[in-house]
């Protein structure tokens, strides 16, 4: 066994095992080039991760359709009226808040009283003086203005993930009211065709008359829950159509069939990571305790105040004296100042855990998310077998009633729960498509999303 370990391995009549060299009593092998090759390929191929990938559903407005209805949302719009107010203050700051200040005077004077003396003089004066930043401080300015434009950008990007998120919601609510109302107007004519079916078997004398008021109650009852269902689907759509005019409503002409179910690639860890990496509300804090963090600085510049430079220029005595003079002024740095300093410093040490709290709420969203669609995923398979049995053992029933081998109420309990089952197939494969389409979206994967997040 020594042997084989220690023996060199033989390709093409070559050896490419390990070169050996003694060096006092041990004996230390050096490693081949290409074992070293191999070994490093697959420490690499190790740390290779597939990227989590799932097919968005079919059932989502077109891309350019969402990408217009997000764009021409008011709170998009708001927030990029805001990227150029962002801007504008960037400008402000690089300016500085010092100006120009013109000062101008006027005296007049009477020396030596009535009986005597030079009489009244009119004197009068000039002036000009201006603050000046000491140097460093205007770049100081002009980082914070840089990173109040970047948060503004961030805030669009924000928005616009906000408003995906209510699009998502109000999409996939008039969905569900509308496959609702599918489903039960289906049972609705189903009933009553088997009313029909009741009422002639009564005729011909193969059936009681108290059935004909079951199957009556029964198609009533799917009837009212018919309209009941359509009315809340008019009600989700029109919401819908409320919050974002363009987009075309959605048309369900049939319910979601029993079909292949999408594949869920990439576990929890690796969409929370997708997410976390171009999450704009994440972005935004960074943004903010970037900004502090130059505002501590700019406030410690601040300890050193900036001076006051003036000019003046004075005639006096009606002309007979001309003054020009230089002033200078400095503030006399106090606690104000040096309070300024703790505010900032303690408001980038209060975003910095504020980010950490952000970054934890939205890993656990995702990974929520992730095992709510792997559940959806797993009972859906579980409905769907469900509702093939009892629709199957529903069509037994009612042919077993036709042919007088069961009574009415036991084919009608069969129709009721091959129904309900059918129902909540259909709701949760909806739940299942919003589910899905959520994740997409909280990882910059679905829509005009996903190419910004690609370049954020």
């Amino acid at each position: 066994m020594k042997q084989a370990l220690t023996s060199p391995l033989k390709k093409g009549g070559r050896s490419v095992g390990c070169a050996a060299r003694t060096i006092g009593r041990k004996t230390v092998r050096a490693a081949h080039p290409t074992v070293i090759l191999a070994v490093l390929l697959l420490s690499f191929s190790a740390g290779i991760h597939a990227a989590p990938e799932l097919t968005p559903p079919v059932d989502l407005p077109a891309v350019a359709a969402a990408n217009a209805a997000l764009e021409a949302h008011p709170g998009v719009l708001a927030a990029q009226a805001r990227v150029a107010a962002a801007m504008a203050e960037g400008r402000r700051l690089k300016a500085g808040e010092y100006e120009y200040q013109a000062r101008a005077g006027y005296t007049r004077r009477r020396e030596g009283g009535d009986s005597g003396g030079l009489g009244a003089m009119n004197d009068w004066e000039l002036g000009i003086e201006r603050g000046l930043r000491l140097p460093g401080k205007a770049k100081l300015d002009g980082e914070i203005g840089a990173t109040l434009a970047a948060e503004a950008e961030e805030r669009v990007g924000d928005a616009r993930h906000e408003a995906a998120r209510d699009l998502l919601a109000t999409w996939y609510a008039a969905l569900r009211g509308q496959s609702d109302a599918l489903a039960w107007r289906e049972q609705a004519v189903l009933l009553r065709q088997q009313r029909d079916v009741v009422e002639k078997r009564i005729k011909a004398g193969d059936a009681a008359a108290m059935e004909r008021s079951q199957a009556e109650a029964a198609w009533r009852q799917a009837e009212a829950e018919a309209r009941r269902a359509e009315t809340v689907a008019l009600e989700a759509t029109a919401g819908l159509s409320a919050r974002f005019p363009g987009l075309p409503t959605p048309s369900l002409a049939h319910p979601p069939q029993p079909g292949t179910l999408p594949t869920l690639a990439g576990s929890a860890s690796e969409w929370a990571g997708a997410a976390l990496e171009h999450n704009h509300e994440l972005a935004i804090l960074q943004r903010q305790s970037e900004r502090m963090r130059i505002l501590t600085r700019r406030s410690q510049a601040d300890l050193t105040p900036d001076p006051s430079l003036g000019l003046h220029y004075s005639r006096e005595r009606s002309g007979q004296d001309h003054l020009f003079g230089v002033s200078i002024t400095l503030p006399l740095a106090g606690e104000n100042r040096r309070a300024r300093v703790d505010v900032s410093s303690e408001e980038a040490r209060a975003l910095a855990q504020q980010e950490a709290a952000a970054k934890a709420r939205i890993e656990g969203e995702i990974r929520i998310l992730h095992a709510r669609l792997q559940g959806t995923l797993n009972r859906l398979e579980a409905l769907e077998e469900m509702a093939r049995q009892l629709d199957s053992y529903a069509a037994l029933a009612w042919r077993a009633y036709q042919m007088g081998e069961t009574p009415l109420w036991e084919a009608l309990n069969a129709r009721k729960s091959a129904r309900d089952a059918r129902r909540e197939t259909l709701l949760s494969r909806l739940d299942l498509h919003e589910a899905a389409a959520r994740l997409l979206l909280d990882s910059h994967k679905l829509w005009p999303l996903a190419e910004k997040g690609a370049h954020h």
